[in-house]
């Protein structure tokens, strides 16, 4: 988005609730109704991380958006992986960028364990680990064109570091544009390096910059993002630090009372890695009792 277009969204969004209320980012950065709901790689609570599984179950749960995470492989294709490596999500080996494409898809993606930190949270909130068994083993490492043709609901793709970052960026965009998928996905990074060089790239393609901590808040506003993405923790100061038209989103929710305390602490959106119990809590209508009259 360029910035004049920005400062035109910042001038003239709607207040909710009526002259002088909270003014809140447009959809589809902010909910009409509630909280945005977006499925962390997929929901990986509830199905195997960052495959074409998880994308649908994100869909199929009814969450908003589905996160995911791209990088390069040794001969520069974009394929959707967290790590670096592919040990704890793959039945492989060694470094992602150190195989090519076809070597990675012989391998299974279909079983996943929680990263070490992952773990820890799951232990402290008394979540008990997913265990997904045989019942994805032909799962494999999606590319990034294969996870933009499941076409139903929003993708916000997130960019990991790269060594390559201009190749990475180019690569991203060509595909959102080969896809004609632009009005659909959201490109999101901790890098300001790459997001800056998608916006250069594609300037129609919204922005979400990632932060951990409070000190990197201030440096990623100075980009024209729609989105700032901010440990549950930040998310109060966020909201007083970002401006009217810039929404903020939490992450990560393990449960659907961590998603309400975010939402608590003013967020437009959480990113939960339970999508599925946090729209339902969130979004299961409550049951009505008509008393007869008399």
């Amino acid at each position: 988005m360029h910035l004049a277009l920005v400062m035109v969204i910042l001038t003239s969004t709607a207040a909710v609730g009526g002259t002088g209320g909270p003014v809140r980012p447009p959809p589809p950065f902010a909910g009409v109704a509630g909280p945005l709901i977006i499925a962390h790689r997929g929901g990986s609570l509830e199905a195997p991380e960052n495959t074409l599984a998880a994308l649908a179950h994100g869909v199929a749960c009814g969450a908003d958006w589905q996160e995911l995470d791209v990088t390069l492989t040794k001969d520069y294709q974009v394929v959707v992986i967290h790590d670096d490596t592919l040990d704890r999500t793959t039945t492989g080996k060694g470094r992602v960028d150190a195989h090519t494409l076809a070597e990675l898809k012989k391998l299974s993606a279909g079983r996943p364990t929680p990263a070490d930190t992952v773990r820890a949270a799951l232990a402290l909130f008394h979540v008990a680990l997913p265990d997904f068994g045989a019942r994805y083993a032909t799962q494999r490492i999606p590319t990034l064109e294969e996870a933009l043709a499941v076409r139903d609901g929003r993708l916000m793709i997130e960019l990991k570091r790269s060594a390559h970052p201009r190749r990475l960026a180019d690569a991203v965009v060509a595909a959102i544009r080969r896809a004609d998928a632009a009005p659909r996905v959201a490109v999101a990074s901790f890098d300001s390096e790459l997001l800056e060089l998608v916006h250069d790239r594609e300037p129609a393609v919204p922005l979400i910059g990632i932060v951990d901590e409070e000190s990197a808040l201030e440096g990623k506003l100075l980009l024209p993002l729609q989105v700032l993405a901010t440990r549950l923790d930040l998310v109060a100061t966020a909201r007083a630090t970002v401006p009217p038209a810039v929404a903020v989103w939490g992450w990560t929710a393990y449960t659907p009372e961590m998603a309400e305390a975010a939402v608590q602490s003013g967020a437009h959106g959480v990113i939960t890695d339970a999508p599925a119990a946090v729209v339902k809590a969130f979004r299961t209508p409550p049951p009505i009792t008509l008393e007869p009259s008399r």
